[in-house]
């Protein structure tokens, strides 16, 4: 496995520091470890996470300029460690409910000495609960208040729950191509850029949704 990891990310990101190379491989062989008995992560193909899952990561991480992250609904990290490996002057902030997640990001944080890491069991949708950051990222987040929702009105939703904490400027959404058939509404209602991932790996793309609040 570790081979593979090594290999693949080699591939991917030949350009990066060395340092950040290694930070993601290291990442990545906790990530496959502690999901052969924990299931934290979408698929258990280490090439397609990478060339998908932190390729993207990546990606999104060019068009992030503040200083601070918060990415909600963290699972086992991804884009959020991502995002604080590639970035080591931002803070950013991983909140999720569930312990299994809390407790492989801590370990994450401690065995590649994240300083600017902080890890948070938080439910978002706590209305005691406010952001700090000045940004908020969603990747494939779900909450039973939501779940039956359609992506317009999940999206919204989202938004407007991060409007409360009065120190985000800008979310984040990394996503597919619901985000291309918004109504006329929503783009009145909302203030959007949305970006195409280009991947040199897959014929399907993501988006880079960007929200300004």
């Amino acid at each position: 496995m570790a081979d593979k990891i090594a290999v693949t990310v080699d591939e991917v990101f030949s350009k990066l520091p060395l340092e950040q190379v290694s930070l993601i491989k290291n990442y990545l062989t906790l990530l496959f470890k502690w999901h052969a008995t924990s299931n934290i992560v979408s698929s258990s193909n280490e090439e397609y996470v990478i060339k998908r899952e932190i390729f993207d990561s990546s990606i999104l991480s060019k068009f992030i300029s503040v200083s601070s992250i918060t990415d909600v609904g963290s699972g086992g990290g991804i884009p959020g460690m991502i995002l604080a490996i590639l970035n080591p002057n931002k803070k950013v902030t991983l909140i999720d409910r569930k312990s299994t997640f809390i407790d492989f990001l801590e370990i994450v944080k401690s065995e590649l000495k994240l300083e600017n890491v902080v890890v948070e069991k938080q439910d978002f949708f706590d209305n005691k609960y406010s952001i700090n950051s000045e940004c908020t990222l969603f990747k494939n987040f779900s909450n039973k208040k939501i779940a039956k929702m359609d992506f317009e009105n999940k999206l919204k939703y989202l938004i407007e729950t991060v409007k409360k904490s009065k120190s985000v400027s800008k979310v984040y959404i990394l996503t597919g191509t619901p985000v291309l058939q918004l109504s006329k509404q929503f783009h009145e209602d909302y203030k959007m850029n949305v970006n195409k991932i280009a991947s040199p790996y897959f014929d399907t793309s993501r988006f880079i949704a960007e929200v300004f609040l």
